[in-house]
């Protein structure tokens, strides 16, 4: 458990921007894990990604589960 937690930490970018899938990026607005700039990055950086943010903390799935499946649910429309 210590070392999966250890592995959250550090640069992802590489990670992050090695694929172009489309993805839903989804963000609680409340996060303290997540910070808005961060996330706005996340998206300009990589292509096709659409940002939504949640009046939630950052376990967003938990919290807002209807709005998480909305935002999730209604990505691949948009493509």
């Amino acid at each position: 458990m210590i070392a999966s937690q250890q592995a959250l930490n550090g640069d992802h970018w590489d990670d992050w921007l090695g694929s172009d899938c489309p993805a839903p990026l989804v963000r609680g607005s409340r996060s303290r894990v997540l910070d808005a700039a961060r996330a706005r990055d996340m998206a300009r950086r990589r292509a096709r990604v659409r940002l939504v943010e949640l009046d939630t903390g950052h376990t967003v799935h938990e919290t807002d589960p209807e709005g998480f499946a909305r935002a999730v649910g209604g990505f691949p429309a948009g493509l």
